[in-house]
């Protein structure tokens, strides 16, 4: 059986890790020289707008090697034949190229199919979620990295960052942008194009900002004859926002599951507080 393991900048719903028994690994997160890896959202949030400054690692190549060997053996029994390890872009985290390094220091012992998914968060959660729901129906591993990529090739992401002080000092944003964000009091919303954070638009409300995630969705499906669609939304510290959308968009499109999640601390410290989003897997076609 092919087991699934990935990073905690992948968010993805509750059920899921536990059904299909995803592993997940979590990046070492600090606030100045404090450890809080493994911090839960709620008490990473309050830390956040109190003024913390947080920095988060990439995982030790150690840390991969010995999560690799612990999935594919537990006691005497064979646990999996293959992992396919599900990372973040290679262009916002050395993670990826540590997962390469781990796979290879140990191919003799565990086949380690490492995945590069170009995203983060919720884009990054849908490749995951989908790949492990292959797993779990018994396909082999190239049925599962096959289906990756197919999501891969679809799956869009659009986020709300209303504060971008958080991606210009954690270096993904230029100074400039961030302070014009703040200054024309708009919400700025962010896609990923080739592993890269890109403008998407903006809004001066959140029906705004709903408003063009609806456009969006409606090109998307019709680009790519869909019948349904799959819809991760996510927010880091304000959920309303999403349960709204999600009543939108259930209205007006076929959607055949969506799931509300708060976002992963890790990557809270390049969103900020108040960020949300959404990730949809347009289906069929």
């Amino acid at each position: 059986m092919v087991k699934i393991v990935t990073d905690d900048a992948s968010d993805i719903p509750e059920y899921a890790i536990k059904k299909y028994n995803i592993t997940i690994l979590k990046h070492p997160l600090y606030f100045g020289d404090e450890e809080v890896t493994g911090i839960s959202p709620d008490q990473f949030y309050k830390r956040l707008e109190k003024g913390e400054m947080p920095r988060t690692t990439l995982l030790p190549t150690g840390i991969l090697v010995n999560t690799y060997l612990a999935c594919r053996q537990t006691g005497k029994k064979l646990d999996t034949d293959t992992i396919l390890s599900i990372h973040l872009s290679s262009k916002m985290s050395g993670t990826y190229n540590s997962a390469l390094t781990a796979a290879e220091m140990i191919h003799d012992k565990v086949k380690v199919e490492v995945f590069e998914t170009g995203l983060t968060t919720l884009g990054q959660g849908m490749i995951a979620l989908e790949s492990a729901t292959e797993a779990f129906a018994g396909q082999d591993i190239k049925s599962v990295k096959s289906k990756a990529e197919e999501v891969r090739s679809k799956v869009k992401m659009i986020l709300a960052i209303p504060n971008l002080n958080f991606l210009h000092k954690s270096g993904r944003l230029g100074k400039g942008k961030a302070l014009l964000g703040s200054m024309m009091r708009i919400i700025p919303m962010v896609t990923f194009i080739d592993g890269e954070i890109i403008p998407f638009g903006r809004g001066r409300t959140t029906s705004q900002v709903i408003s063009k995630i609806k456009d969006e969705m409606r090109k998307d499906l019709a680009k790519f004859k869909a019948e349904r669609v799959k819809v991760l939304l996510g927010y880091t510290t304000d959920k309303r926002i999403c349960k709204e959308l999600e009543e939108v968009i259930r209205n007006e499109f076929p959607v055949s599951e969506s799931h509300i999640i708060q976002m992963n601390s890790v990557v809270g410290v390049y969103l900020g507080p108040g960020a949300w989003g959404i990730s949809y897997y347009p289906i069929g076609g």
